[in-house]
């Protein structure tokens, strides 16, 4: 079921009539009969039915066993055995494939690829309730002795698409509390929901029309055509996310449910350390906290701390056991986004390199700057920054997009060998790559509107500055919106409603 579908927007309006009707002590229910509903919606067979139960049962089982032999060592077995099931399905479901490709390359064999057929949100879902499982052995929260508000948690339907990532400690009272009706959390709401609409109708599937064009044509539309297409991709994946997130915000905020922020403007980020702190900011922060952090002071990682500031010094020693940690957690973003090295490469490891690289040039740039008299707080100085950032990240997302390595690879070389500026100036030749001059004149236009609203939405709430103006402005502003929705947004024939880029993840 699609964010955009009309058939999600009844079934949210007919949630949200039953959960402002019902006795207050029955909208957890209502919400888990309303997320059951949705998960199996477009899956409903034996296979995906077993998934859901064996994650469900398996959570459920051992976060109880975990509380109850607290402080023993039998808490840590349980845990890892409830961990081990969790990522055993999802790598059956998600990585099978990978795993047998790389297998086939370097024994010479030829395993045949295996068909899955997994439930929407599962990579989202799985690493939810394994945090849960940690959280309860580690003590920051107490297992729910409901089955079916654990199973509520689970499937929560508005982040089963893509997220955020939520915790059952911050979730816990959101989740099974009582919510009386707002009207200024409603139109708050469904501000919001338009805006993210129009973020994927009007810009995302603008963008992708080209940027498909080009990458399924590579041989024609090369040269400066992929250059536009990286580019715009780099737009299309952002609208495509944060619209989806900014729906998923606004249909919990109409329930009264607050979700943690996804996004903050990261296209305004000088580094690309900056930029993975303000995107998919609650995915940073479950990896940070599970991954990262805990990799860093195990045992192994400080025996090889000490073993390294013997070997190389307190200052580079100490730096080593960091970047190997660094790199494993990357390792796994790129894994975490799907079965195929193009993920692994542009999700994960190029942003490790640039990151790594940004860690260790630092002093070097910093001394350059200060020899050549450059003021690293001027304006134009953190414009070249923040330009170099997006250059970065759009790079690495060449990867990401591409149907393979070698595909990215060709379609890198063809930048830096084909040189075709004059498509720029000829007047057709830029308007044959699946947009024609209008579509163009929409969506710099609409990409101007976007970076101006987020460029405000730094000092503060767009909304919430929005509803404090007088009527006709207030009314004059959500009108445009609406119509700009209606008239220039992508959709009926053509329009793919499944083509959320993060639903697959």
């Amino acid at each position: 079921m699609s964010l955009t579908s009309l058939t999600f927007l009844i079934f949210c309006l007919i949630v949200f009539s039953i959960y402002f009707i019902v006795p207050k002590k029955f909208q957890w229910f209502i919400l888990l009969v309303s997320s059951v509903f949705f998960l199996f919606y477009d899956n409903f067979n034996v296979s995906t039915v077993i998934q859901a139960l064996v994650v469900l049962l398996s959570t459920y089982v051992y976060g109880r066993l975990i509380h109850k032999y607290r402080d023993t060592k039998k808490s840590k077995v349980i845990l890892i055995i409830g961990i081990a099931i969790i990522l055993g399905q999802l790598f059956a479901l998600k990585y099978i494939n990978l795993f047998l490709s790389t297998l086939n390359h370097i024994s010479g064999h030829n395993f045949r690829n295996i068909t899955t057929n997994s439930l929407v949100g599962i990579s989202y879902y799985s690493l939810i309730m394994i945090s849960y499982l940690i959280d309860i052995y580690r003590g920051t929260c107490k297992p729910q002795n409901n089955i079916l508000k654990c199973a509520l948690f689970m499937s929560y339907f508005p982040i089963l698409t893509s997220g955020p990532f939520v915790r059952y400690g911050d979730m816990e009272d959101e989740l099974y509390g009582e919510h009386k009706f707002s009207y200024k959390n409603m139109c708050s709401g469904l501000v919001r929901v338009l805006w993210g609409i129009f973020k994927i109708l009007v810009i995302s599937q603008r963008c992708g029309y080209f940027v498909d064009y080009v990458y399924e044509n590579i041989v024609v539309y090369n040269g400066i055509y992929t250059i536009i297409a990286a580019l715009l991709f780099t737009i299309q994946l952002y609208t495509n996310f944060s619209g989806s997130i900014d729906v998923i915000m606004g249909i919990s905020e109409v329930l009264g449910i607050k979700l943690p922020e996804n996004f903050n403007v990261p296209f305004f980020s000088k580094t690309i350390t900056e930029f993975w702190r303000n995107w998919h900011i609650t995915l940073g922060a479950w990896l940070r906290d599970y991954i990262f952090y805990p990799l860093l002071k195990s045992d192994i990682m400080q025996k090889l701390n000490k073993k390294c500031k013997k070997a190389f010094g307190k200052k580079i020693g100490k730096k080593v056991p960091l970047y190997l940690s660094m790199f494993i957690m990357w390792l796994l973003i790129g894994i975490w986004h799907g079965g195929a090295y193009t993920y692994i490469i542009g999700s994960g490891i190029l942003q490790f390199i640039f990151i790594f690289f940004e860690d260790i040039l630092a002093p070097v740039a910093s001394k350059v700057n200060n020899k050549l008299g450059i003021n690293d707080k001027t304006f134009s100085y953190k414009l070249y920054q923040v330009i170099r950032t997006y250059l970065l990240f759009s790079f690495a997302m060449i990867f990401f997009r591409a149907h393979s390595v070698k595909n990215a690879i060709d379609i890198i070389s063809s930048i830096f060998v084909i040189w075709n500026p004059w498509i720029l100036f000829d007047g057709k030749s830029l308007y044959t790559a699946g947009l024609d001059r209008p579509d163009f004149m929409v969506l710099i236009i609409s990409i101007i509107v976007l970076f101006v609203v987020e460029l405000l939405d730094r000092k503060g709430s767009v909304r919430e500055k929005l509803f404090k103006q007088n009527i006709v402005f207030r009314w004059t502003i959500l009108f445009s919106l609406i119509f700009s929705i209606i008239i220039f947004g992508c959709y009926g024939v053509g329009y793919d409603p499944a083509a959320f880029i993060y639903r697959q993840f």
